[in-house]
């Protein structure tokens, strides 16, 4: 694939994984009423991301942004209403924040265009997981976090990140450099490396799951070996 097509072709990829990240936690607060470790802060900041983000693909007739932002903009209202019902927080705070948010937008795109509308939306998502990191840094029970929503959280921004340098915004790739970094701190306190090797070697996902740990199990066992 002739390399002009392969960028664009990587900014869907990841546009279409970015449809999914938010899909596990919406459908874990639908199943349970336990939101322990969930920040109301961090998911009333990815209204304001994705509100940002969908602003400047609009502006920039951009697909990828588009096509991600769009239904992830609608997937981050509804984690934040349900977020709401399950720990028991008003609503009220999140609608000043959206009201206050959008003539900032306005005011950034009269002030500088398109580009100045990246750096706000860079500067929302680069802290919009920062309540969720401090929560999981607690040691506080985390069983209402979504496991899955970090690890696509993870891929889709690391693709994002590829497309931002294959397209020369910088806004995007350090936007998407930093979610996947904080992703990966979340993730690890949700499911600590360790617990995650153990439960796969225990049979946890089966066949796969084993031959997945096989080589550090084995690699383990010289290890106890030569020590002895």
């Amino acid at each position: 694939m002739p390399f002009a097509l392969l960028i664009p072709s990587l900014g869907l990829v990841a546009a279409a994984i970015g449809i999914l990240t938010g899909v596990p936690q919406v459908l874990r607060l639908l199943r349970s009423p336990d939101a322990s470790g969930l920040s109301f802060s961090s998911a009333v900041l990815g209204v304001l991301s994705s509100g940002s983000w969908l602003t400047y693909g609009f502006l920039l007739l951009d697909p990828a942004q588009l096509v991600a932002n769009v239904p992830g903009l609608a997937c981050a209202v509804v984690t934040v209403v349900l977020a709401a019902r399950r720990l028991g927080v008003a609503l009220t705070p999140a609608l000043v924040c959206v009201a206050a948010w959008v003539p900032l937008v306005a005011v950034a795109f009269l002030l500088g265009g398109p580009a100045l509308v990246g750096v706000v939306a860079t500067a929302v998502s680069l802290v919009k997981m920062l309540p969720q990191v401090r929560t999981v840094l607690r040691r506080e029970p985390l069983h209402g976090l979504a496991p899955a929503s970090f690890v696509l959280t993870q891929l889709s921004a690391t693709l994002w990140a590829v497309y931002g340098l294959g397209t020369g915004q910088p806004s995007v790739v350090v936007c998407s450099v930093v979610s996947a970094v904080l992703a990966g701190v979340v993730l690890s306190r949700r499911c600590p490396p360790l617990a995650v090797a153990r439960a796969l070697h225990e049979g946890r996902f089966g066949v796969p799951g084993r031959l997945l740990v096989r080589p550090l199990v084995l690699a383990r066992r010289a290890t106890l070996t030569l020590a002895a």
